[in-house]
């Protein structure tokens, strides 16, 4: 791209000029213009599509400039008549009314010179609108990379007339997570990659998803100071020595976070926390993102039990953090203090944070105390006959994870932390940031049984995440809940399940189903959406009808997915192939679903805990077969097409062959303990062995094709947890023989 620096002197500024007009005589000459005193982020717009343009087009010179040259042969304006002069004096009274994430595109009738406005109701949204007009000229967006046309083609600006405005107005991105399958593993840099390619997609907010014991913030309270500073549930992961695939760890000892790597004392993993999350807000803010920080305020780091008497030891991965219990209620001043801490020092960590998400418990210890809370409730705005036995009855009968006897802890727990909030948030104070800013608060996780009264429940001017049940398929299947929550009179948003953790390691997809909900959505009028997943991956196409849905109020998983391939690929029968591939993947993620959530949990016992005497089930060949058409159509097409796609197929394809792989390995496995239960312990070291071969043979196929951090996690991952325990129990069987 030809640049021209805006601050040159003027004789630098001629000499640039004529390198762009006599340098390149043959080349069609394109003036980028931006405002003299435009937004960064509309600056950047102009630099993106100059860049783009030059990709796109044949013979192209683009010039980047703040005023319109006299000599210009095609003109680019960037921005809105309030940010630029010259898109004022282009469109005057014909700039459409837009709201503040609409975008529009204009070729301007009679001009002298052929001229193209691209623009938005805001900064941020004149961006969305640069890569809108890159999309409708052909590139798609995808995680690691843009794909462009195979062919340039000659200059052409006209014939780009649109205006587009969102159906759904939040469009949220969930990372850092846990485990070192995802995003927890990531640096900055590869963090700020993704968010790139997020805003090319419009995505709006950024939710970074914390824990307690996680290394991002420091507080002290009745003279205890947070010490817990841990990634990935403090697991550690070797990955030297006889490690399958090593190779991708460069010689390093143990898998790590590049932001983190040789760091020990909680002093040192403290200090790497703050500089990493501040540098992810700052990475989404530069794109024009809003950012929340998401934490559960009623669970802490173990070292404060010490100061919450009763507390006990909440659920989850190696027994972490503590929950308030029996000694608490609602109303408890020490309790309230604690949170009131920990809240205040994430607010002042990070001062330019835009809103606070605060996650409700999963599995609340505090039960007992719905009644005093229902009574608290009432009195901060809940009707009247709300009670906790017609609640209980709901959550108890209902089709969900939480249902019978947790659906019935989980709707008296939700009740006690509602409460608490509401007594919290009776000090405004919390919700303010060091500049005076009012910080926005959004609940997550609200019990579903309170979804027709969540507007009175929550305290005033908050927004709701809601989350129904862990799968995008199950949500489906309880869709009539979502049509219960008042959107008209709380912001509500629904967590869309791309890859569940449950499911666990392997290849998923939840395409269709997304397509069920983000219909309900618009529906029903909902704010929008924030994402869940690990590992990326496989994830593009959903993310991409996402990134399209949220915008086009009919558009189908079907339509949008094969309209991205057959462009990217050019080969319609290639794009048709690929989306029978991704319903296969599809049944393949509902078997898994259906039969076994938790079935590759990327915990300890991940694949030795199929090692038990009992007999082989049906679906798993089902699932085989689902996941071998899958990666025989993905090939297909991958075999039949040129140009930038290509290699992203192979990398699918290749994902697909180490998945096969795990399978047999942990059908093996079951046949060695079938085999091992008979006293057939020949038989059984012959099952751990063909298990040892797929099993090195899956993560080996996982090394040849690493890209990101993800794909090395779960390569470490498999290590730990699946190849190691799987040799140590082969050795001890042949030892034993």
């Amino acid at each position: 791209m030809t640049r021209i620096p805006l601050a040159a002197s003027p004789l630098a500024t001629i000499a640039a000029l004529l390198l762009v007009a006599g340098g390149t005589n043959a080349a069609e000459r394109v003036t980028v213009v931006v405002g003299p005193q435009t937004p960064p982020i509309e600056r950047y717009a102009a630099e993106e599509l100059a860049g783009q343009f030059e990709k796109l087009f044949d013979d192209v010179a683009v010039a980047v400039r703040d005023s319109v040259p006299a000599d210009a042969k095609h003109l680019v304006l960037i921005g809105s008549p309030d940010t630029n002069p010259a898109v004022r004096e282009a469109v005057g009274a014909d700039w459409p009314q837009l709201s503040h994430q609409g975008l529009a595109v204009q070729n301007v009738a009679g001009a002298d010179t052929p001229t193209l406005v691209v623009g938005g109701g805001s900064p941020v949204a004149t961006l969305w609108a640069a890569y809108e007009l890159g999309h409708q000229l052909g590139i798609r967006y995808l995680f690691r990379g843009d794909i462009f046309p195979m062919e340039k083609r000659a200059l052409e600006l006209t014939g780009h007339d649109f205006v587009m405005e969102p159906e759904l107005r939040v469009r949220t991105w969930r990372t850092v997570n846990d485990f070192a399958i995802g995003p927890e593993s990531w640096g900055v840099d590869e963090h700020r990659a993704f968010l790139r390619q997020l805003a090319k997609m419009k995505f709006n907010r950024v939710m970074l998803s914390v824990y307690p014991w996680h290394p991002f913030v420091t507080y002290e309270f009745g003279g205890v100071q947070k010490e817990t500073a841990l990634l990935w549930f403090g697991n550690r992961y070797r990955v030297d020595g006889e490690t399958v695939g090593k190779k991708v760890f460069r010689g390093a000892k143990l898998f790590e976070n590049p932001d983190f790597a040789g760091l020990n004392t909680p002093q040192e993993m403290a200090a790497a926390g703050v500089k990493h999350l501040s540098g992810l807000i700052d990475a989404a803010h530069t794109l024009g993102m809003s950012v929340g920080i998401s934490i559960s305020p009623l669970e802490f780091p173990r070292e404060f039990q010490a100061v919450l008497p009763g507390s006990k030891g909440g659920r989850g991965l190696n027994q972490l953090v503590v929950v308030p219990a029996g000694d608490q209620g609602p109303a408890d001043e020490t309790l309230r203090g604690l949170v009131a801490a920990k809240v205040s020092a994430y607010v002042n960590t990070y001062p330019n944070m835009d809103r606070l998400y605060l996650t409700l418990p999963e599995f609340p210890e505090w039960d007992q105390h719905a009644a005093e809370a229902i009574e608290i409730l009432k009195e901060h705005g809940a009707p009247a006959d709300l009670s906790v036995e017609g609640l209980v009855a709901t959550a108890s009968q209902r089709n969900l994870i939480a249902s019978g006897a947790r659906g019935e802890q989980a709707i008296r727990g939700n009740l006690v932390g509602l409460a608490f909030l509401q007594k919290l948030f009776e000090d405004k104070s919390l919700l303010r940031r060091p500049d005076g800013k009012p910080l926005g608060l959004v609940i997550t996780a609200v019990d579903p049984a309170l979804f027709p009264v969540l507007d009175r429940v929550v305290p005033p001017g908050a927004e709701t995440l809601n989350f129904v049940d862990y799968t995008a398929r199950r949500v489906v299947e309880n869709r009539k809940l979502l049509a219960a929550v008042p959107a008209g009179d709380v912001g509500s948003q629904l967590i869309l399940t791309l890859a569940d953790d449950n499911v666990g390691v392997l290849p998923q997809s939840a395409s269709q189903s997304l397509g069920e909900l983000t219909s309900d959505l618009k529906r029903l009028g909902w704010q929008g959406f924030s994402t869940r997943y690990w590992v990326p991956a496989e994830l593009d196409p959903s993310v991409y009808f996402l990134s399209r849905a949220a915008w086009v109020r009919d558009l189908t998983p079907r339509d949008a997915q094969t309209e991205l391939w057959m462009t990217a690929t050019g080969n319609r029968a290639a794009a048709e192939r690929l989306w029978i591939a991704w319903e296969h993947l599809e049944q393949a993620t509902n078997l898994i679903d259906e039969h076994n959530l938790g079935f590759t949990f990327p915990v300890p016992g991940l694949l030795m805990k199929h090692y038990q005497p009992t007999p082989i089930p049906d679906w798993w060949q089902e699932v085989t077969d689902l996941y071998t058409e899958y990666m025989i159509e993905l090939y297909r097409a991958q075999g039949s097409i040129d140009g930038g796609a290509k290699p992203v197929l192979f990398y699918y394809a290749k994902r697909s062959e180490y998945v096969l792989e795990y399978l047999a390995a942990v059908k093996a496995v079951r046949e060695a303990a079938l085999a091992k239960e008979k006293g057939e312990t020949e038989q059984a070291i012959e099952h751990l062995e063909v298990a040892l071969e797929s099993t090195y043979n899956c993560i080996n196929t996982l090394s040849d094709i690493a890209q990101d951090q993800s794909d090395r996690g779960l390569i470490a991952v498999l290590n730990e947890y699946a190849y190691r325990p799987l040799l140590a129990e082969y050795e001890k069987l042949a030892d034993a023989e």
